[in-house]
């Protein structure tokens, strides 16, 4: 077990190697965006101010709450960790050592975070992206591999019912962190399990457990899981169709094939610029989506939600402020 251990740490500092290097070369993602729709300096200033509102509201005890003021949260703090780092806020600072001690104390003995598989995928992904704590990674990614469920599906919690947003957001995970798609047994189970018929809905397209109408955030999740092992364009195009003409993503698609009826949401959009990002598509869409979450930011910085499942109604919050940062910087899933 111990060389095994060795040899798995090892790998794990060769694909980070890797991964910076194409970092490096992809780096210019956020540059390229800017056209006439979307102004360099807005969005500047939006990167700016969202790393600001986070920075700003970390808590005393090195994690970030979902509302500021509020208790600090595993998965917030491993978002915030995820959000600021790929936006280029250094690893070596105060902010990310102090929510890396965070992490660090708040993972159980099984290895996991609260017992819960989004919350160990997004600590695994913010600890990588820090380059710290390689034996809590190990120990992260074994009880990960553990809680998958033998259909290929994950669940909330370790061998819970399989759910389509944690299956989505571990495979999400687990090839953000370099595993590749193609041989690594739990994501080639997990892909097969998400991409059957019998967990979608009548029209082909993926919603909550309880719902049945197609759920633009689900789908996003969802397409973003798959990609870029599956031929997915029929399923991108239907998602393209549901952009608001200010640029944003609604929820759910109106009955009445009318988009407007229902508001644009800032994390929902966020979703859907990921998912399209890691099929590579071309980028208009991506940019006027982009420039949707310039004109909407508050002027504190923040990106105002219900999508987090704690919130009853529309709220400035640490989570979907996250992930639209995330998602401006977000680059192309590259096969492994």
């Amino acid at each position: 077990m111990k060389n095994q251990k060795s040899t798995f740490i090892l790998l794990c500092c060769q694909i980070l190697l890797c991964l910076f290097c194409i970092n490096m070369v992809a780096a210019q993602t956020v540059n390229f965006t800017p056209t006439k729709k979307l102004n360099r300096s807005s969005l500047f200033r939006t990167i700016e101010n969202a790393r600001g509102y986070i920075v700003k509201h970390q808590n005393k005890d090195g994690g970030w709450p979902l509302i500021p003021g509020g208790e600090s949260d595993v998965e917030i703090t491993a978002l915030a960790i995820w959000a600021l780092t790929d936006a280029e806020w250094g690893t070596g600072s105060r902010v990310i050592r102090s929510g890396v001690r965070y992490l660090r104390n708040k993972q159980r003995e099984d290895g996991s975070w609260n017992n819960n598989t989004a919350h160990t995928t997004f600590a695994l992904l913010a600890l990588t992206n820090a380059k710290t704590d390689e034996d809590a990674r190990y120990n992260g990614l074994q009880w990960l591999s553990n809680a998958q469920n033998p259909s290929g599906s994950w669940g909330q919690k370790s061998r819970n019912t399989g759910h389509i947003l944690y299956t989505s957001a571990t495979l999400v995970g687990l090839k953000k962190l370099g595993f590749a798609q193609s041989s690594f047994k739990p994501i080639l189970i997990g892909n097969k399990w998400l991409e059957d018929l019998n967990q979608r809905n009548h029209e082909g397209f993926w919603s909550l457990p309880g719902g049945t109408q197609s759920d633009i955030f689900a789908t996003s999740w969802a397409l973003h899981g798959l990609s870029p092992d599956y031929d997915l364009d029929e399923m991108i195009a239907w998602l393209k169709q549901f952009q608001n003409k200010d640029g944003g993503f609604p929820r759910f698609k109106d009955e009445k094939s009318d988009p407007e009826v229902t508001s644009s949401d800032p994390e929902v959009t966020a979703s859907v610029i990921m998912a399209l990002t890691a099929y590579n598509d071309p980028v208009n869409t991506r940019r006027i989506a982009i420039s949707y979450l310039t004109k909407v930011q508050e002027e504190d910085g923040s990106f105002v939600s219900d999508t987090p499942i704690e919130i009853k109604k529309p709220t400035a919050n640490l989570q979907s402020t996250c992930f639209v940062l995330i998602a401006i910087y977000a680059k192309p899933d590259i096969e492994n």
